[in-house]
């Protein structure tokens, strides 16, 4: 894949808070990449320093293989923290303003309200709209001209189960139709359901970064107890088997290598000597694998 975006170590504080710190990222044309993370990750920072919002500190970034450039703006659409409209004008005046500051022209506006699902609202002020609409007609503003880019702060954030799957299935066709896409969000399952690579910070540092379904992909956890646990845990902790092992209500919880099943435990006790009394095979959810990556070290 073609290169769209590389940050090599982009940093930024404010005052006393470093809000990210050497950070590195590549992301290819075409790819849904999720940026997940806590509130106070540095997520909105990230996307507001490549959108031209802000300045880094230091470290630098480059849009399409070059050094960013006022003219890439054109290219990216981009929708950072909540919409801002004028609240006493309707939907096609305060698009207008946007499409006077794109440069774009006045007739794209029929094209993305009809996207964002607002088109019978065009005439509606922007003080009567839901939070939903509200979000749904940041997107449509930033899909003015027909970007390459869609960069993407929380739109789902604050909203009801209905407007959060409203604004998903705006986001999904619009990666369909071939669209790069840089989301930030907290919520993990929205990450997910969106997209197909995922970089994870914490307090402004890259934690893990790499496909979503190799990185927050649902892994095996087995439950197994002997007469003897502390020999069990002796002998697995040598058999390149397990990743893991943890104590647990007079259980052993293990966390399997990969390709490693159920089976292969049973066997392994079995040619040990030792007769498993208890075997029980789940699964650990995402949402408890993304509070592993960003919990507070001990």
């Amino acid at each position: 894949m073609k290169e769209l975006l590389s940050i090599e170590g982009l940093s930024k504080s404010y005052k006393h808070v470093q809000a990210i710190k050497n950070l590195n990222l590549l992301i290819s044309e075409g790819q849904a990449f999720g940026i997940l993370g806590p509130n106070g990750s540095g997520k909105t920072t990230t996307l507001s320093i490549i959108t031209g919002i802000i300045r880094q500190d230091s470290g630098s970034f480059s849009w399409f293989g070059e050094e960013s450039l006022p003219g890439h703006r054109k290219s990216i659409g981009s929708l950072i923290e909540s919409p801002h409209f004028y609240p006493y004008l309707n939907l096609e005046k305060n698009l207008r303003i946007i499409c006077d500051i794109k440069g774009a022209s006045y007739r794209d506006i029929p094209r993305v309200l009809e996207i964002s699902k607002l088109k019978e609202r065009s005439k509606s002020r922007f003080s009567t709209l839901s939070l939903g609409m509200k979000q749904r007609l940041g997107i449509a503003a930033a899909l003015l001209a027909d970007p390459q880019v869609l960069v993407l702060d929380e739109p789902t954030n604050g909203l009801d189960p209905e407007g959060i799957a409203e604004v998903r299935e705006i986001v999904i066709e619009q990666v369909t139709g071939g669209k790069t896409l840089i989301l930030a969000s907290h919520i993990l399952s929205e990450v997910e359901k969106i997209c197909s690579h995922v970089a994870i910070l914490k307090k402004g540092e890259l934690l893990a970064c790499g496909p979503v379904r190799e990185l927050l992909s649902e892994e095996e956890i087995i439950e197994v107890s002997c007469r003897d646990n502390q020999l069990l845990k002796q002998k697995l902790r040598h058999s390149k088997l397990v990743r893991e092992i943890e104590p647990g209500n007079g259980v052993l919880v293990l966390t399997l290598e990969e390709g490693v099943g159920a089976g292969d435990i049973n066997a392994f006790a079995f040619s040990n000597n030792l007769v498993l009394s208890h075997m029980y095979s789940r699964k650990r959810s995402l949402e408890s694998q993304f509070l592993e990556l960003v919990k507070e070290e001990s």
